[in-house]
Parts: structure tokens; sequence; C-alpha cells
């Protein structure tokens, strides 16, 4: 369990809202309504995607350059950080204290 780091592009939809993807992670999209929502969407799908990457067991993908990622106009490219030990935790059934806000 790990932090990691990749860089996300923004494409902004003719209907409103964003759709995310990253290019190192194969399979790794989601969409939001806002930036800010689409910030918490997409590191939540990359803990994912990297959590069951490390309970299979597979190596991490190489995270690219954000200089090198080609994007259409109005794209958007940011770096998106988690740490799978949020996703350890609540799967493994342990305190996630650290990770979750208290009610």
């Amino acid at each position: 369990m790990a932090k990691y780091t990749y860089p996300a592009v923004f494409g902004t939809e003719q209907e409103g809202g964003y759709s995310i993807y990253f290019p190192d992670i194969e399979g790794c999209y989601t969409q939001s309504e806002t930036i800010e929502e689409g910030v918490e969407n997409a590191k939540d799908a990359l803990c994912l995607m990297l959590y069951n990457l490390e309970m299979q067991g597979r190596p991490m993908p190489t995270s690219s350059k954000t200089k090198d990622i080609a994007t259409e106009d109005d794209d958007i490219v940011t770096l998106i950080t988690c740490d799978t030990r949020f996703y350890y935790n609540y799967f493994e059934g342990k305190a996630v204290k650290d990770y979750m806000p208290v009610h």
C-alpha cells in the first residue's frame, strides 16, 4: 500500500461537465459536473484501480510527464495523488479514521 501520483486529463463535455481519464492506467475513467468534483472522483477511480493492481501483485504503470500527454485544446491535465492504504483498510475492515471525516 502506497501513495501514487499520475496525470489525469479533464476533457470538457458539450453538455457540460468533464470526462476524466488517466493515460497511464488502462480503463481508468470517471466524470464530473465540476472540477472540484472531478478531482475527488479522479482520486477515487485512480486509487481503486491501483489498489486492484496491488492486490493482483501486478507492477504499477510508469507515470507520464504532463508535458508529454497529447490533449485537445480545451483539455486540462493535472496530477492526482492517492493513497491505496485507504482501500486496503476499507476492504480489510480496519479503522479508517485518518482518511475519512468523522460525522
